[in-house]
């Protein structure tokens, strides 16, 4: 993990590669509210069977989202996680909340989706 942390830092810093919103880890235990931290994406499970993806909302509410990845339920997605350790999110990310975020998260990035009902954060 030391090793792809670096050569993510090395990639942004020569301007190859942009500074992810989100990094992901793949967790055993679910986590609990308290420890779901901004700009990380927690997926419960291992490499083979992923169960769940939590993480902060990138939108202004910050509230916890959780995302079945079981592909037997509906609604339910799916995470990729590339060798930098980027999330991929399929399909987007609709907040119902008074938050209105609409998103996808692409390589680690967030692209907003234009019927977001909120003014989104800058980075």
């Amino acid at each position: 993990m030391f090793l792809r942390n670096l050569i993510r830092w090395i990639l942004i810093k020569l301007k190859v590669i942009g500074r992810p919103d989100f990094s992901a880890q793949i967790v055993k235990v679910h986590p609990t509210p308290e420890e779901i931290i901004p700009k990380q994406v927690f997926v419960v499970g291992d490499a083979r069977y992923r169960k769940w993806a939590c993480f902060r909302c990138p939108g202004e509410c910050g509230e916890a989202i959780l995302l079945s990845l079981n592909q037997m339920q509906h609604p339910s997605w799916k995470v990729t996680i590339d060798w930098l350790g980027r999330p991929t999110i399929h399909p987007s990310v609709r907040q119902l909340n008074e938050c209105k975020c609409h998103f996808w998260v692409r390589h680690g990035s967030v692209e907003w989706c234009s019927d977001t009902a909120i003014t989104v954060p800058k980075s």
